[in-house]
């Protein structure tokens, strides 16, 4: 049985806070409280089934960021990269990208790219 919950963001004190309510029992979380939350609950869900699909839904619509700030670096353990993006309510995701991913995610955005040029009216 579920229980009714409600989020909501107050304005306690003049700091925005939220309030998480489940039943009959609240809890006021502040910023630090809620990217605590958002880490435990995604190490949570990836141990959950069914797991995450692994292609998006053409049916759901998704928070697309603008503009993201992103920042790679070599990865320490394997051959490839590891991949950060912020994300400004979910915060930094790290992905570790092996060589032939990089390959991959390289040919794909060099496409885009070539189209966006060819739309343009750009020479290759």
């Amino acid at each position: 049985m579920t229980r009714p919950m409600s989020i909501e963001v107050i304005n306690e004190y003049g700091t925005p806070t939220v309030r998480l309510a489940v039943d009959q029992h609240a809890v006021l979380l502040e910023a630090d409280d809620v990217d605590g939350v958002i880490q435990c609950l995604s190490a949570i869900r990836a141990s959950m089934q069914p797991e995450v699909p692994k292609h998006p839904s053409r049916l759901q619509q998704y928070v697309i960021e603008m503009d993201p700030c992103w920042h790679t670096e070599k990865n320490p353990l394997l051959d490839g990269a590891v991949l950060f993006f912020r994300h400004t309510g979910l915060g930094w995701a790290g992905f570790s990208l092996p060589q032939h991913s990089l390959v991959q995610l390289s040919d794909a955005l060099s496409a885009h790219l070539q189209k966006q040029g060819e739309l343009a009216g750009l020479p290759n």
